[in-house]
């Protein structure tokens, strides 16, 4: 039975990272247009694309050896716990694999939002600079020098890519790549009507602007309805193991009972499974993409 379970884990391990190779072969956001004429365009990873935009400096591989390392971490800490559990062990070392990923997936989708609300002020800052008689061109410069963080750095890039010449699909790219999302799509569509149509800039950038504000302020009271359950789930997945070490300090004997007990494993692991269980329902409940 052992045995099988190991072949089993192994089988999973390969097959997962054979599907994370495989993700691996896409093209690069700085590479993405030096490609053949007519060649067809590759579909974009989106581990790779969520490590972008968490700023992750690390191959999808990586990550899957990284995740991989801590599920057997796991798998092992609950072995020595109860060494006659070995499927229970692994159930658990995936469990806390899953929950990982979609953690981080999250925290990208987060960051995503994050920047799609900070880049409405930077809109707002390069209508009034084209409205004003400036060029788009250097109206996002004025409006970079005005913003922070990502905006800055993005509508900067976008501003010396144009410097040197390249098109404004090449421009925006990078942009688009790494914080896809309603607000930078709609904003990347109002650029190339401009550059290759030559349509009024300011009034479509203020339609543009006007258009995710609403967006924004009905995610915002989205969120506020639903902070709640956000606060209960956060509170009931942290806080039992933010209690065990509390436990073990004024009580260090107060594990034994559940280790000593002939289906104490399947009681933690009934508890480790509600709360992933839980997680994943509320995060199901939970995400707005709006």
């Amino acid at each position: 039975m052992n045995a099988l379970l190991i072949a089993v884990s192994i089988c999973l391990a390969g097959y997962s990272l054979l599907r994370v190779w495989q993700s691996m072969e896409v093209v690069e956001p700085e590479n993405l247009f030096q490609k053949t004429a007519g060649a067809p365009a590759r579909k974009t990873s989106s581990v790779r694309q969520t490590l972008q935009t968490l700023n992750w400096r690390v191959e999808p591989l990586m990550l899957a050896a990284i995740l991989l390392a801590v599920s057997f971490c796991v798998f092992f800490v609950f072995l020595e716990f109860f060494p006659e559990s070995m499927a229970l062990a692994a159930l658990s070392g995936a469990a806390l694999t899953l929950v990982t990923f979609f953690a981080i997936t999250d925290a990208s989708s987060f960051i995503r939002h994050r920047f799609e609300q900070k880049l409405i002020d930077a809109l707002d800052l390069i209508q009034a600079a084209v409205a004003g008689g400036v060029s788009p061109q250097r109206a996002m410069r004025v409006a970079a020098n005005a913003s922070r963080g990502a905006v800055a750095r993005e509508l900067n890039e976008v501003v010396d890519r144009l410097d040197y010449g390249l098109p404004i699909e090449e421009a925006i790219e990078r942009m688009r790549y790494r914080y896809d999302s309603e607000g930078v799509r709609l904003f990347r569509q109002a650029l190339l009507a401009k550059w290759h149509s030559g349509t009024d800039f300011a009034p479509l950038l203020k339609s543009v602007s006007s258009l995710l504000r609403e967006r924004v302020k009905l995610r915002i009271q989205i969120d506020g309805q639903l902070s709640g359950s956000r606060y209960a789930a956060i509170f009931a997945g942290a806080l039992p193991y933010l209690l065990v070490p509390l436990f073990f300090w004024k009580e260090p004997n107060w594990f034994e009972p559940l280790k000593n007990s002939e289906n104490g494993a399947a009681y933690l692991l009934a508890g480790i499974l509600s709360q992933v269980v839980g997680y994943l329902w509320l995060r199901r409940i939970l995400r707005s993409e709006l």
